[in-house]
């Protein structure tokens, strides 16, 4: 009798990713990647967001731009404008000493040129004016930059094993000379300690950190493989346009149902709180309330409110237009549920100009005045794209962010900060002045907290020479960890202005 062997199917071979074509703008384009990435790992971690990413970010924006340009990709005015915007961002890092804002807009940096460079190459799968737009973004940096290291590096590695004669004894040197810099970084700290004469003559070369190579090697080369891996991903990669998946919407009825009741209750929430919210505006406050409570309350109030508007507004046209074309029921509907959010925004702004006026600026007042003006324009592009469906809305909403994120770390929030509340204090425009938030911020403040030393108040004057007297101003080692504030106020003489101080 026969055993009955379970036959296992018989499993087809994976197929092996085709490497990308390389040439040598391919090789131009990996020399400039790898000083890219070799800079930006050393600045980065040596120098922090300075001078030092500003130099290796403009670098690396200019040879990915220059690559897929010459490969024959040109891109159109949006793409243009993320680029340039990117470059002014990326420049500003080399300016301002605020951490917390440049931190926020490294991760608007980082959208701008992956979405810039994916449109530019026409590797986009979602229309650019749509939201859905930002996850081209990150597919750029994974899809292509990561997952395509191996088909980018093993096509630069064809290029010069199976070329002609030249480009293979090349290949065989950049060999030579890669494998030799990772064993010459461990022979070397090996024979200074093994001999005096030796270490000697390595002394009369200038101070060199070998664990400073270490780690600039090893992050360097990562990131040289992705910046270089994108780029050429990006351009020889065949990449169909897949079509969105798209479920069943609801039916209009349910939708408009849903937006009536928001905007009946909206109807009765504004009428009961008329005076609340106009207060705002006429600069009244309503009893019991300080101009404080007021202000504060009425922002995070808008800030929440407009965030579910707005999402209410696309949901609610997204549902209706998988079912068929947008009656103008529901955009009458989503209109009025846009205009309130322009009330509310406006009296926000108004409540937030009153606290200004009344207590002056902070850092958190000018990052909401900010957030406030970005949230309005966001509001009146979506009410407009409503009626007039072509208008490719977020396209103008992601320029807005990167402008208003720019004008932000361009200006310096806290010598801002500083020069308003100083020179209305000094002119009496503002009756006090918080001395204390004035110690709490950058280096920017210094020469004007210095202009309170001789005001009339003792306190005041007290406070302010306490403050410049111990101020603390990092010096930068290098150039990496320069930046124009902190270089501007170095050069400030504090010991010539403490010895004004009577």
């Amino acid at each position: 009798m026969e055993e009955n062997i379970p036959i296992t199917p018989e499993i087809p071979p994976i197929p092996e990713t085709p490497p990308s074509s390389a040439g040598h703008r391919e090789l131009i384009f990996c020399i400039l990647s790898l000083i890219t990435g070799l800079c930006m790992a050393n600045f980065v971690i040596y120098g922090g967001f300075k001078l030092g990413f500003a130099i290796a970010s403009v670098l690396s924006i200019v040879s990915a731009v220059w690559y897929l340009h010459a490969s024959g990709h040109r891109g159109d005015w949006y793409t243009r404008s993320l680029l340039a915007l990117s470059l002014i961002i990326a420049a500003s890092f080399g300016y301002s000493s605020d951490g917390f804002v440049k931190f926020v807009l490294f991760f608007f940096l980082l959208t701008a040129v992956n979405l810039a460079l994916c449109l530019m190459s026409g590797r986009n799968r979602r229309h650019p004016g749509g939201i859905r737009s930002l996850l081209d973004a990150p597919r750029a940096l994974f899809s292509f930059g990561v997952a395509k290291i191996g088909p980018s590096l093993g096509a630069l590695r064809l290029f010069f094993t199976a070329g002609g004669e030249s480009s293979r004894k090349a290949g065989a040197i950049l060999a030579g000379l890669a494998i030799a810099v990772p064993v010459l970084c461990v022979m070397v700290p090996l024979l200074m300690f093994s001999d005096a004469a030796f270490e000697g003559l390595m002394d009369l070369l200038p101070e060199f950190e070998f664990s400073e190579a270490y780690v600039t090697v090893l992050w360097g080369v990562f990131l040289f493989a992705i910046l270089y891996s994108r780029s050429v991903a990006l351009h020889h990669t065949a990449d169909a346009k897949i079509p969105e998946i798209r479920g069943k919407g609801l039916h209009l009825f349910t939708v408009n149902t849903l937006l009536s009741m928001v905007c009946l209750l909206y109807c009765v929430y504004l009428f009961s709180q008329i005076a609340y919210f106009s207060g705002g505006f006429l600069g009244i406050l309503p009893n019991g309330y300080s101009v404080a409570e007021y202000a504060r309350r009425g922002f995070f109030e808008m800030a929440l409110l407009s965030g579910i508007n707005l999402g209410l507004i696309t949901f609610g046209v997204g549902m209706v237009s998988r079912s068929g074309a947008v009656k103008y029921s529901t955009k009458y509907l989503c209109l009025a549920i846009g205009l309130v959010t322009l009330f509310l925004i406006g009296a926000s702004f108004a409540k937030m100009l009153l606290y200004i006026g009344t207590y002056g600026l902070t850092r958190l007042r000018v990052l909401t005045m900010a957030i406030i003006t970005f949230l309005a324009l966001t509001t009146v592009l979506v009410c407009v794209w409503l009626f007039l469906p072509k208008v490719q809305y977020m396209k103008f909403v992601m320029l807005a962010a990167l402008v208003i994120g720019a004008a932000v770390v361009w200006m310096d929030v806290d010598t801002v900060v500083a020069r308003y509340n100083v020179e209305g204090y000094l002119s009496g425009e503002l009756t006090s002045i918080d001395t204390a938030h004035l110690g709490e911020l950058g280096d920017g403040a210094l020469p004007y907290v210095a202009q309170l030393t001789v005001t009339d108040d003792p306190e005041v004057a007290r406070t302010a020479r306490d403050l410049v007297k111990y101020w603390y101003i990092r010096s930068p080692g290098d150039f990496r960890s320069w930046t124009y504030i902190n270089h501007s106020v170095q050069q400030y003489d504090i010991h010539a202005e403490e010895a004004r101080i009577p």
